[in-house]
């Protein structure tokens, strides 16, 4: 059955956009064979869905119904909660600095100024820290924009 409706749903659907779209009358029974209501599923049998196929009463709209499953609350398992005592790494602040502690990026001293300069394609100038006397001259508070 799985098989005869794949083969089956790519002229229904073709058969749909015709109809929607060139008002050609969609013929009864020629799909109503292979999309009546039935049940059909190409997910694994242990997923939480269930699909039902149908045609509305006017045969012109494959309705498709896949409602989730209820899952008994016997068949559930808790989420599992680390013991704030005995964590650690608790909040985001202190896994950030738990990270930075780690040796292989307190020795890191990052990219030089030659790779930069290739990486962005500029020159080995912009990378160098700007010196005192050209901070002093920049104007603090530049005239907005109109």
């Amino acid at each position: 059955m799985a098989a005869s409706l794949r083969a089956v749903w790519p002229s229904c659907l073709w058969m749909r956009s015709v109809a929607a779209y060139k008002q050609v009358p969609l013929r009864i029974g020629a799909v109503c064979h292979a999309c009546h209501k039935s049940t059909y599923s190409a997910l694994p049998e242990d997923y939480n869905c269930k699909v039902e196929l149908a045609l509305t009463s006017d045969s012109k709209t494959i309705v498709c119904y896949h409602p989730s499953l209820e899952i008994p609350y016997e068949h559930t398992k808790p989420v599992p909660r680390p013991d704030p005592l005995n964590n650690k790494e608790e909040t985001l602040d202190q896994m950030l600095k738990s990270r930075l502690n780690e040796e292989k990026l307190q020795n890191d001293r990052g990219l030089t100024i030659e790779e930069l300069s290739k990486m962005f394609y500029t020159t080995k100038h912009r990378w160098y820290p700007v010196g005192q006397y050209q901070r002093r001259r920049k104007n603090p508070n530049p005239p907005k924009d109109r």
